[in-house]
């Protein structure tokens, strides 16, 4: 039993609908634990100080994993593996030790530095705290920085993982960081508060590691430090990533500055915004980064024999399904918003308040989905087709897109619509509600960036991608409307038989009410005919 689930989970699946739902299934349960983890920081600290300290901990290392971790990232790392197999798998073997090496290095001596200068560089970003917050968030963002350093080694050896096509086992990772962490706060909030959960996030980032590491050693496959490095082809793999990690650098600065500004917005403003940005997450995580994934090993093989229109077919395929399953939960994330995050947050030191304010920034952020999901894929298929150029130059105006209307917002530009959207979304009057001007701006900056990469997309390649794309688009926004006008109206009616005055009747409330609206989307799917609904079902059928 236990040699077949192994066998099983350690299997290659080349099929990209396959691998897709099942990085989609395990996305899922990842979200769950996320979830998990998540209703239990509101549970025990609710949208205050404490947790604007934890969550601006992860700034400064998160921004380090993403600078050097994404020099050895799967987008970067799997395309070359394929390019170096064509002569032979001794050649990908010697190429990864030289990467290897220097990735080491070079990991380990930013964290090293960044723990010695760790309070200047705090002090002169988060001047919106006072100096006793400021120094927790240096105590903790120094223990975080171990993170990036174990998550980095995970990413280089999940790109062999992904090379080999173990999809199952690559999904695995998050399941174990998320339980890394839920053991943190479970074990030792109550009796050592956040240092404990900070503790927990470095186990979790721990077991990260571990689980394709174990199938490195066990494959024997093992990365080996070397003197003799190859710096040819460590040059030629910094000249393939600089622009992905400059690309990903200008997104984790972003977030930096969104989490400036937010210290300046008052006490759980920090909070607020990373509870709602982690509930977004949740349709990017389970179908943007599914298919992306799925997708990209392929679309990186279909690219070294030079086939082109396989990979516009990969790609046109993709996004229809991107668009097909992302617009509908846009409008259920919408509509259903309270009660997505009362279910999920609403326990303990999590008031009311706090529930408003991270369901209004939910719902803005909600706008970008289908935005978010297609530049996560079209990133990863400009890398696939060689293009790195082009994600570098949206990802880094987008950033500035996006920071141009934080800073407009933030300085009262068009304070009459902000003010409006904050009544309209049902938290005027509240201190802390112009946070909603972060989602907003995220959501802005998102579109710019998505349109410009499909723009910039290879001509031959996007003319074959594009067909049936806006049919899709068309007949998908109707059923959303539907979707949501129907979910809006069945709130109110199920509302006599449900008493919200527990999760059980809330999740009920919401469950009814979305099962209505998306039933009454199937149908005018199933009506006009929709391309993509009947796929599904002839696969549900095995037909």
């Amino acid at each position: 039993m236990v040699s077949r689930t192994l066998k099983a989970i350690t299997a290659k699946i080349s099929g990209l609908h396959q691998a897709a739902f099942w990085l989609a299934g395990f996305s899922i349960l990842s979200q769950v634990l996320a979830f998990i983890r998540d209703r239990l920081l509101a549970h025990h600290f609710g949208a205050n100080e404490v947790l604007d300290i934890y969550y601006t901990a992860f700034r400064i290392p998160d921004f380090i994993f993403i600078t050097f971790g994404s020099l050895v990232s799967i987008s970067v790392l799997v395309p070359m593996f394929s390019k170096k197999a064509v002569n032979d798998e001794k050649s990908v073997q010697t190429y990864i030790n030289s990467i290897f090496t220097s990735f080491s290095v070079a990991i380990v001596f930013s964290c090293l530095l960044a723990f010695i200068f760790m309070p200047q560089i705090a002090g002169l970003l988060f001047k919106g705290f006072s100096a006793e917050v400021l120094s927790e968030v240096i105590k903790f963002s120094r223990i975080l920085l171990l993170s990036p350093i174990l998550l980095g080694f995970s990413n280089f050896f999940g790109s062999i993982v992904q090379y080999e096509k173990r999809f199952l086992l690559y999904s695995l990772s998050p399941l174990f960081y998320n339980g890394g962490i839920i053991s943190g706060i479970v074990f030792g909030a109550k009796h050592f508060g956040i240092t404990a959960v900070v503790w927990g996030v470095v186990f979790g980032a721990l077991l990260h590691f571990l689980v394709p590491a174990s199938f490195i050693f066990y494959k024997k496959k093992v990365p080996r430090l070397t003197r003799k490095i190859n710096w040819l082809e460590v040059r030629e793999t910094a000249l393939v990533s600089i622009p992905r990690t400059l690309a990903l650098s200008a997104t984790q600065i972003i977030n930096i500055v969104f989490t400036i500004v937010a210290t300046f917005l008052g006490t759980g403003a920090v909070a607020v915004f990373n509870l709602a940005f982690n509930l977004q997450s949740v349709p990017l995580s389970v179908i943007g980064a599914s298919y992306s994934l799925a997708a990209f090993p392929t679309l990186s093989e279909h690219h070294a024999k030079n086939n082109v229109v396989e990979c516009g077919k990969y790609i046109g395929e993709s996004i229809r399904y991107i668009i097909f399953l992302t617009v509908p939960v846009t409008a259920l994330f919408i509509i259903l918003r309270t009660h997505i995050v009362r279910v999920i947050l609403g326990s303990g030191a999590f008031d009311w308040t706090d529930t408003k304010l991270t369901a209004a920034v939910l719902s803005l952020f909600a706008l970008s989905f289908v935005f978010q999901s297609i530049n996560l894929f079209l990133t990863r298929a400009h890398y696939a087709l060689g293009k790195t150029k082009i994600p570098l130059i949206f990802g880094l105006s987008g950033a500035v897109v996006t920071a141009l209307f934080t800073t407009l917002f933030y300085f009262d530009f068009l304070s009459g619509f902000v003010s409006w959207l904050s009544h309209f979304l049902e938290i005027g009057g509240i201190i802390t509600s112009k946070i909603i001007i972060l989602p907003l701006s995220f959501s802005l900056g998102s579109a710019f960036t998505t349109l410009g990469l499909w723009f910039f997309l290879n001509k031959k390649t996007k003319d074959i991608a594009s067909e049936g794309i806006l049919k899709t688009a068309l007949e998908t926004v109707l059923a959303s409307l539907v979707v949501g006008f129907v979910t809006f109206y069945a709130l109110r009616f199920f509302s006599t038989f449900f008493v919200l005055d527990s999760l059980i009747n809330v999740f009920g409330h919401a469950l009814a009410s979305g099962l209505t609206g998306i039933a009454a989307g199937v149908v005018l799917l199933y009506l006009v005919k929709n391309r993509e609904l009947k796929e599904i079902i002839k696969k549900i059928r095995h037909e």
